[in-house]
């Protein structure tokens, strides 16, 4: 590629991608589409596994790329959102997609951005998928940014798609009930091909059987774990009578590696015990109950829903937690009232927070919400204060646990020294 380009530098180029947000979240695929046809379909010489879920999805598409990987395969990688940069949400083997080639596409294609009037994640989606068949990847794992029918991401046609966890979030675009939102995740079965999921709800079961139904589409189900050990830096479990473990905190990270693990045995039939055992021990996934110091136990969960809390008390409980402190940070747009109810008798004390100048919710306001809930908690007036709060409670033997964002990461890593 190459064309002169009125970015020089990558700061104004992404200044410029953001800008893309004040568009909104459009309904429908039409954009996408065309956006695709003018930069050459990119997603038409693509293999592609297709990940759509509440909670889970980026754990599993890690696994999946992690494993897929140690198989020697060339394999890309498109999550959202990023913690710390930007090029994190496309990857190869691991490796975020490099500046330079983000500048180049956006220096051929940006007035076609422009023309089409593509959003934010429209744009990224097509940059992702035009980066990994430039790069000659052998499969990429796509991740969906938000429900899935009409996600940007569902212009593939995936070998198999997947479905994680689903439970309430997003629920003034998604709807406000399981039903609703499972009617939006399983828009990403496609005909003929492979759905695999993990345990669900019966109603949202209900959902997934009758799509796959109307497409012709086999389901493929992942027996839970078995036998699970958790101790304060991985996990280990028991499936189809053999031994694994995974680097990530929680029993729900064990249904995540099975579905991993099912995925990738449908793409690579011959992948061997000891590959899939090594790429899981070589998953690295940040944010997910995640240990921020080796000998105090202080950790940090982007779980911003009433299903991510209740897997942050099932890992507390499975530790055998006693005294846990919070502190808690949330973006603007969550039910507070849902999280509160998921919140309550978990923390001895439990704080709210926020950072100037972004998209968190103000504390005062958090904390007001969750009061008028009758949730006993606190303002922290400011969050580097929270940590060093954690920490000195952590040095007397009690847990702590920031979470509710992902916009907290580069604070957390900062002051943690990750």
């Amino acid at each position: 590629m190459s064309k002169r380009s009125p970015f020089t530098k990558i700061d104004n180029l992404l200044a410029h991608l953001y800008g893309l947000r004040r568009l909104g979240i459009k309904v429908g695929l039409e954009h996408t589409n065309e956006l695709l046809r003018r930069c050459g379909s990119p997603h038409r010489g693509l293999k592609t596994i297709h990940i759509a879920g509440t909670n889970g999805k980026g754990s599993t598409a890690a696994m999946i790329q992690a494993i897929l990987r140690e198989s020697g395969l060339k394999v890309g990688l498109y999550t959202s959102p990023h913690l710390i940069s930007f090029n994190e949400r496309i990857r190869i083997n691991g490796l975020p997609i490099s500046d330079e080639y983000i500048i180049e596409f956006m220096a051929r294609f940006n007035s076609v951005i422009d023309a089409v009037e593509a959003t934010f994640f429209e744009a990224t989606t097509v940059l992702a998928l035009h980066y990994f068949l430039n790069q000659e990847v052998d499969v990429a794992v796509i991740e969906t940014g938000l429900g899935g029918r009409l996600d940007s991401t569902n212009v593939i046609d995936p070998e198999l798609t997947i479905i994680t966890s689903i439970d309430l979030d997003h629920q003034q675009l998604l709807g406000e009930t399981l039903i609703d939102i499972a009617v939006e995740k399983a828009g990403i079965i496609k005909k003929q091909t492979p759905v695999l999921v993990c345990s669900q709800t019966p109603e949202v079961m209900d959902v997934i059987r009758k799509k796959a139904q109307e497409n012709n589409a086999p389901i493929i189900y992942s027996n839970d774990p078995k036998k699970i050990n958790i101790d304060h830096h991985s996990t280990g479990f028991e499936l189809d009578k053999k031994q694994y473990f995974v680097p990530l905190i929680g029993a729900h990270q064990a249904i995540n590696a099975g579905l991993a693990i099912r995925a990738v045995m449908h793409h690579c039939p011959e992948m061997k015990k000891t590959e899939i055992q090594s790429g899981l021990s070589n998953t690295k996934w940040f944010g997910r109950f995640q240990p921020l110091l080796k000998k105090l136990p202080i950790y940090y969960d982007v779980a911003h829903n009433p299903g991510g809390i209740r897997t942050i008390r099932a890992s507390l409980d499975t530790l055998n937690s006693k005294v846990t402190n919070g502190i808690m940070v949330l973006k603007n747009d969550k039910n507070v009232d849902q999280i509160a109810l998921a919140l309550d008798g978990l923390f001895n004390e439990l704080f709210v927070a926020s950072i100037p100048e972004s998209d968190l919710m103000d504390e005062q306001l958090l904390f007001n919400a969750l009061k008028a809930q009758n949730l006993n908690c606190n303002i922290m007036d400011s969050i580097e204060k929270g940590y060093t709060y954690l920490y000195d409670r952590a040095l007397k033997g009690e847990n702590g646990i920031i979470f509710g964002s992902h916009y907290v990461a580069e604070s957390i890593f900062n002051y943690f020294e990750i």
